[in-house]
């Protein structure tokens, strides 16, 4: 029985080493090849270099943590391969350059590395702010690209470090934790932008391209794009003209000759830091190259649209009025710029045919005749644009102009609004009214001849629409730890122009799901712009967390502030959820775990 017992057993464990073994060598090349796999998925280099410590405060100390904060925030994305700072130097020694580098710098530092960018900025500003003091950092970052050794990406961004009542350690703690707060910012800013690029479909006489992209891609007239050819710039486009899906570019360099399929990325324009006297720190987003002249001769493609006279549409839609509405609404773009932006609903006399030459913009606050006596506007669109962008950067353009536009004018003058007197942005904090009227070609026939004229029709007003810079938040400080659910006190800086504001809380960074949402009763205040504002302690776990399932658990929540003035028609741009507010850089804060309430 038991020499029974053991050849059975024998028998077992042998079968059980043969499946054994069968088992490991048919899994075995599976998970080496899956480990080989993701060796050889590489992620795209990107190099940081030394920032410049424009502060003046801290000297070297403080662009050495700033370059290492940066470097740590893309390293923490785990979409980039961040060469090591050693790697870097030693390039840079080999190559005799020192930063801060020119194109050509970063051209040759790029290809010797063979990264895809460079990432580069400087300290800005070190401030010290409120009571508890708190450090304030400015940080500029700079995406760029090794292809053309121009930024196709960037941010200003600010941090601050957290409130501690009492404290008295020394300002470079709060200094340091500021600029890891500020890099936090940017590199989730440059992140969260997507670079406009476009493919060439097709050149139009070595003069100008069209692009398979338009608004929905990003574009906008006035942004000037590399052309790139298997990884090498081989020319330079601006766009003049932008459609939903398309648009056309000038070629403002055609440097090696540009084709169908070659790839067009934009250039970023990264906004400049000022100082004020009064200590207010401002951004300002610079104006794209050469915008005058090449809005002049981007005239000649409109002249050659056909020729259709206006007489039925205008009997049928009741007059020369072009647009039904005209809309202006407060917004903030991806860098927490403010701007208005104006749009208006076309009438069947605007529809009717396509002749449609020019839109001209006008603003409540300028108020001045050009010397034919006409009212100047402050920008123009494309005919076959319904819509204008007005930031916080003057602008230069061309616009028609006659003494007698309204009647007619066989040669209507051209007037460029250029660089040294350009029309003024708006201003954080002004409200303003927006009028739109349309320049367009009327046909008639006298005499056994055709003659075309410029004609102008009525302005159409909008409502008041106020700019607004999104507000500063305070508390709960970014990336708080442990604060209790129960009882939380939102408190920001209010915007100068706004006098509305509403809280919103989310397990979604974006605020997209409004299913995990929270948002707060609107919070009416007068205060003055930069004055501190704040809710009432809210009980975040049974108004928000409850449903949610989460009470007592540990969760990393989302806030952000909105602000409107009451007296805007219609107001700011909705956003999630059609709340229309201009929203402010979210922060982030986590919950502390908490037994059930008694």
């Amino acid at each position: 029985m038991k020499a029974g017992t053991k050849r059975i057993w024998t028998t077992r464990t042998t079968w059980l080493g043969v499946l054994s073994t069968i088992a490991i060598s048919v899994l075995y090349p599976y998970s080496a090849a899956r480990a080989l796999a993701q060796q050889l998925v590489q992620l795209p280099r990107i190099a940081v270099l030394d920032f410049e410590n424009k502060s003046g405060y801290g000297g070297a100390s403080i662009a050495r943590a700033a370059t290492d904060a940066v470097a740590g925030e893309f390293q923490k994305l785990r979409k980039y391969e961040v060469l090591a700072r050693g790697e870097v130097e030693q390039q840079l020694k080999d190559l005799d350059l020192a930063p801060p580098l020119d194109r050509t710098g970063f051209l040759r530092l790029g290809r010797a590395l063979q990264v895809e960018s460079i990432v580069t900025g400087e300290v800005n500003v070190v401030n010290f702010v409120g009571s508890p003091k708190q450090a304030q950092v400015v940080l500029t970052v700079r995406v760029i690209d090794v292809a053309s050794g121009e930024p196709v990406n960037g941010a200003v961004a600010t941090g601050y470090s957290n409130r501690r009542p009492g404290y008295s350690g020394d300002d470079d703690t709060l200094v340091q934790e500021a600029v890891r707060n500020a890099a936090f910012e940017a590199v989730r800013t440059i992140n969260n932008y997507t670079i406009p690029e476009a493919t060439v479909l097709t050149t139009r006489a070595g003069k100008e391209v069209l692009l398979n992209r338009g608004i929905r891609g990003g574009l906008q007239p006035g942004m000037e794009m590399i052309v790139i050819r298997r990884g090498e710039e081989v020319g330079r486009i601006r766009v003049v003209q932008v459609s939903d899906s398309d648009a056309i570019a000038e070629i403002i360099d055609f440097g090696r000759g540009i084709q169908s399929e070659d790839r067009a990325r934009a250039i970023f324009r990264v906004p400049t830091v000022r100082v004020k006297p009064s200590g207010r720190v401002v951004t300002e987003r610079p104006r794209p190259r050469g915008q005058g002249n090449p809005l002049l001769r981007a005239l000649g493609p409109l002249l050659v649209v056909g020729l259709i006279a206006f007489g039925v549409a205008r009997a049928a839609s009741g007059g020369n009025t072009p647009v039904e509405r005209v809309i202006a609404e407060a917004g903030a773009d991806a860098n927490f710029e403010p701007f208005i932006r104006v749009r208006w609903n076309t009438t069947l006399f605007a529809k009717s045919g396509p002749d449609l030459f020019q839109w001209q913009i006008y603003r409540s606050d300028v108020i001045g005749t050009d010397e034919n006596g006409q009212l100047r506007p402050v920008g123009v669109t494309p005919g076959n644009q319904n819509f204008f962008i007005d930031t916080t950067v003057p602008r230069a353009f061309v616009y028609v102009s006659a003494p007698r536009l309204r009647e007619g004018i066989e040669d209507p003058d051209f007037v460029e609004v250029g660089e040294d007197s350009p029309a003024p942005g708006v201003a954080p904090g002004r409200s303003y009214t927006y009028q739109v009227a349309l320049v367009y070609r009327e046909q008639r026939f006298a005499d056994g001849q055709t003659i075309t004229l410029f004609r102008i029709t009525d302005r159409v007003r909008s409502g008041q629409a106020t700019a607004i810079a999104p507000v500063v938040l305070l508390e709960p400080v970014q990336r708080s730890e442990d604060v209790n659910p129960r009882s939380v006190r939102f408190s920001w800086l209010a915007a100068e122009g706004a006098n509305a504001y509403r809280v919103e809380v989310s397990l979604d960074p974006t605020f997209r799901n409004r299913a995990h949402t929270f948002v707060s009763d609107e919070i009416l205040s007068t205060a003055a712009g930069g004055t501190p504002v704040s809710t009432e302690n809210i009980n975040l776990e049974s108004a928000f967390l409850a449903r949610l399932g989460l009470v007592g658990r540990r969760v990393t929540l989302y806030w952000r502030v909105g602000a409107r003035n009451l007296s805007d028609d219609p107001g700011p741009i909705p956003g999630p959820g059609g709340l229309r507010y201009v929203w402010s850089r979210p922060f982030e804060f986590t919950t502390q775990e908490l037994p059930p309430a008694p």
